[in-house]
This record gives C-alpha cells, sequence and structure tokens, in this order.
C-alpha cells in the first residue's frame, strides 16, 4: 500500500515518504478503555503520509460486527479532521459509565474517504471500571462441598482480613476458610493457610495463577464470585489437583 525508507514513533516516516498518500490509525489500531463515573473521553489518533495544502476530512462509522452500542456504551465524534499543513488528526469516543460493563464490549471503527488506508480500522475494548472498596474486616463462613474430612468439617467460620494491594487488588489469607491451617489438613498432611490474590471490578470478583499446596486453585466453573450491595462477598473457590471446593461468604464486621 505504502513505503517508507525509515519510520518514526507512529510507523511513518513523514519527511522521507515515497508512496502514494494514505491516511490511516495510528499505533496498530487498537486500544483499550476503562469507563469511571468521571472517565475522560478516549482519544483515537489518525495519520497521514503526506502534507495537504487544505483541510482532510473523513468519516467514522460503527463497525457491525461490534457489541458496543452507540448510546449505550459510548458516544463519539461522526468525523475526524487532518487539519492543512497537519499530519495527525483526532477524535473522541465518550464511555457512559451506565452502559458499560466490567465483562466489556468491543467497538471497531471504520475509517472511510477518500485516500484512507483499504480496510482501516480501530478495534477498542470497553470496559466498566468502579471504585472498588473491599478491604476490612469480615466475619468469613466456608461451605466445604468436598475433602477428605467432609463428614467432620463441613464447614468453618472465623474472622479475616481483607488487605487492599491497589488497584482493586487484595490479599486474603486463609482463602480456603481454615481447611489447610486450623482444620483437619493441618495435622494429617502439615499443610498451613492457603493465601490468594483476587481482583474486584465492580462487584465482580476473579483471580489467577493462585493455588493450594498441590496444584491450581481457580474460581469454580458456572459459580458466581461477587460482592453485593451489602459488602457481602461470595466467593467459590475449586483446588484442581485433589478437586476440594468451597463457598466462602464475607460479611463485614
Amino acid at each position: 500500500m505504502f513505503s517508507c525508507e525509515n519510520q518514526d514513533d507512529h510507523g511513518v516516516d513523514v519527511n522521507n515518504y515515497n508512496g502514494n498518500p494514505v491516511v490511516y490509525y495510528t499505533n496498530g489500531g487498537v486500544g483499550s478503555y476503562y469507563v469511571t463515573p468521571t472517565a475522560n473521553a478516549y482519544m483515537v489518533e489518525v495519520s497521514a503520509t503526506t502534507l495537504s495544502s487544505s483541510d482532510r476530512t473523513y468519516s467514522l462509522e460503527v463497525d457491525a460486527s461490534s457489541t458496543a452500542s452507540l448510546g449505550g456504551d459510548f458516544e463519539m465524534d461522526t468525523t475526524v479532521t487532518v487539519a492543512a499543513g497537519e499530519y495527525f488528526g483526532s477524535f473522541s469516543v465518550q464511555g457512559i459509565f451506565a452502559g458499560t460493563t466490567a465483562e466489556g464490549s468491543k467497538l471497531n471503527i471504520n475509517l472511510v474517504g477518500e485516500g484512507t488506508m483499504v480496510g482501516a480500522q480501530f478495534s477498542l475494548d470497553i470496559f466498566q471500571q468502579c471504585v472498588s472498596d473491599l478491604a476490612g474486616m469480615y466475619s468469613m463462613t466456608t461451605t466445604y462441598g468436598f475433602h477428605d474430612f467432609l463428614s467432620t468439617y463441613p464447614e468453618n467460620t472465623q474472622d479475616i482480613e481483607i488487605v487492599e494491594l491497589g488497584d482493586g487488588a487484595y490479599f486474603i489469607e486463609d482463602f480456603t476458610g481454615g481447611l489447610y491451617s486450623t482444620g483437619p489438613y493441618s495435622g494429617a498432611y502439615g499443610t498451613t493457610a492457603t493465601n490468594a490474590e483476587i481482583t474486584e471490578n465492580c462487584g465482580l470478583i476473579s483471580w489467577s495463577g493462585q493455588s493450594d499446596p498441590w496444584g491450581a486453585m481457580i474460581p469454580t466453573p458456572g459459580e458466581t464470585n461477587s460482592v453485593d450491595s451489602n459488602g457481602i462477598v461470595t466467593i467459590n473457590w475449586f483446588c484442581e489437583r485433589y478437586g476440594e471446593f468451597g463457598t466462602s461468604i464475607y460479611t463485614p464486621l
């Protein structure tokens, strides 16, 4: 489509360009946008490979493959202009907090007009990002679904602290509710507390890379991990190696 003898930070040497003039999305044409209640607009840049003595204006169209909805998840400009004597132009996408979700949606924006790169499309993942405030003391009751001593240790209640690590991340000591620390596994197998780090965003709790003494400790498939409007946290955990699993309910103290 075009050629360049050297490239700058935007991927094109605008001072040493020797191909046909085109306009395209800079920075690979991809981005992620985390929408808070007071979020600034997300700015998207386009680049021209040559200068022009007049403004160049291009249309912006939401591609049918998008899962984000105009007026629901976002509002955006309908055109973008590269001003006369300039190589770059930009337009804004404003997230709508009430319409976005923590799971996210995708906005694909086509750049349309004479001189645009064939297939020029910007792909923006839009997520809702809430203020997280789980840190504090809780009464934690864990009901076990399976472990080696279930008949004598079906449930355990203890006080636990959720410690803030920053940016919605938290540390929880004794994540499995005493099973490996003060419970029967400690005496039988010499285990200690199984700790974990979790992330909370807009009421949804997730984690990865956590383990018990023998293997991965994952969210129980098909179950919900969340915090409700009263601040009560529900975590369903599953230990892959031997199949221990349980539900831990954290009630603020």
